[in-house]
């Protein structure tokens, strides 16, 4: 099953600029958005963590699935691929999410965005 996560940085809205954490199961018709109040690359972790943690909690939908996971931040799948990251700040996300890969068995691939930006 693929699913997509991502995440728009600095919407504007009537109120204040935003950024807000995406994923997408095209399988399961869900569609999810949220305001978030992290930048760069933790928004990128929160977008994988929230989507990773729906997982979890909705095992009935997955079960016997396997789990393709699709990023446009080539980044956050080269600091997963090889279990480091540049920044010290960014070490708890990865963790977690590499406790989430051996807890579900997830693959993680890159994909282009549309001019840098994933359609969700």
């Amino acid at each position: 099953m693929e699913l997509y996560f991502g995440s728009l940085k600095g919407l504007n809205t009537d109120i204040k600029p935003h950024n807000l954490v995406t994923f997408n199961i095209p399988d399961l018709g869900v569609k999810f958005k949220a305001p978030f109040p992290a930048e760069d690359m933790a928004l990128d972790y929160a977008s994988l963590l929230t989507l990773l943690e729906f997982v979890e909690i909705n095992p009935q939908l997955f079960t016997n699935r396997a789990l393709e996971l699709y990023s446009n931040n080539s980044e956050l799948v080269d600091q997963i691929e090889n279990k480091q990251v540049n920044r010290t700040e960014l070490i708890p996300f990865l963790k977690k999410a590499l406790h989430y890969r051996s807890k579900l068995n997830y693959s993680l691939n890159w994909t282009p965005g549309t001019n840098g930006e994933q359609q969700l």
